[in-house]
């Protein structure tokens, strides 16, 4: 049996003050039992110095030996985690103090292998609330959207599952991109996931995303999750988000001709998807990178 009740595992590259930050929102939970954080260092050199030798809310540090990022790291982290249930948290995002309690206590009254919650978007110094009604996700919900509290910090899963049941990250998927998406379907694949309807997890979408712009990344990871996830032609207008998402990642790369025939795809499935429009005028001239900074100032993403 565990010396712990959960093993948090905390994703870090070139962040030195959020990642701290992190750390205490971990060893500040209000869940009496003993929580394990493990940080892992993407790239660059670990801070060793963080690590903290307590029975009750120890901090473990490593460096990412398995390599491609974000994926890489989160595996690398849970192979090293003790407790029979692991979380995931990125430098730049907070725990609030009841989040290891409330999903903890939700995977013991329902079985379910994974529970998320809904989110608070820090967007230019105020807090915005993420996610839908309903105590239920399923993977017809994450086929028909990108729900923005299924992602990887706001999951805590039963290791075992992790391993042995949904599969760890993939460290394969291009450059890292919607590796947390790509989870999250295959953990609504194998049974429903749990939803705390709180908001639990503070992001802070103003910290400037290392996936931000990386183009070729963006295409090949989305057309992945396509050829991986057939059951989307069963969803109209969740194939065209993505459809629209890989468009936009086209058009951004200069291949206009190309792009023109995923935007007459993305039409094809749903003639109401923004992003075959916003394809059309990257593919007309106008910076990719002006079209998300304004779309992120309102929260949204491309």
């Amino acid at each position: 049996m565990s010396e712990f009740d959960l093993s948090v595992v905390i994703s870090t590259y070139a962040r030195p003050v959020q990642v701290r930050e992190a750390i205490a929102a971990i060893v500040a939970q209000d869940h009496p039992g003993p929580i394990e954080t493990i940080v892992v260092w993407d790239k660059n050199e670990p801070e060793w110095e963080l690590a903290v030798d307590d029975p009750h809310r120890p901090v473990r540090i490593l460096f990412n030996d398995h390599g491609n990022g974000l994926p890489g790291s989160r595996n690398c982290g849970a192979e090293a985690a003790s407790a029979p249930v692991l979380g995931f948290c990125d430098d730049d995002d907070l725990w609030l103090p009841s989040k290891a309690r409330h999903q903890l206590a939700l995977l013991e009254a329902t079985g379910a292998d994974t529970s998320i919650t809904n989110l608070a978007v820090e967007i230019e110094g105020n807090l915005v609330a993420k996610g839908e009604d309903g105590t239920v996700l399923r993977f017809s919900d994450l086929l028909r959207a990108r729900r923005p509290e299924a992602c990887m910090c706001t999951a805590v899963v039963r290791k075992e599952a992790f391993w042995d049941v949904i599969g760890p990250m993939d460290e394969h998927i291009p450059g890292g991109y919607a590796e947390d998406y790509d989870w999250m379907l295959r953990a609504a694949r194998h049974q429903p996931i749990a939803v705390h309807p709180e908001p639990l997890l503070r992001v802070g979408w103003d910290v400037q995303s290392h996936f931000r712009d990386q183009w070729p990344a963006w295409e090949a990871a989305l057309s992945q999750v396509l050829d991986r996830n057939p059951e989307f032609a069963s969803e109209p207008r969740g194939r065209a988000r993505v459809e629209g998402q890989v468009a936009v990642a086209i058009a951004a790369q200069g291949r206009r001709s190309e792009a023109l025939e995923h935007i007459r795809a993305t039409l094809g499935w749903s003639w109401r998807e923004p992003r075959a429009y916003l394809a059309l005028l990257i593919a007309a001239g106008v910076p990719a990178e002006r079209i998300g900074a304004a779309l992120n100032k309102r929260g949204k993403g491309l």
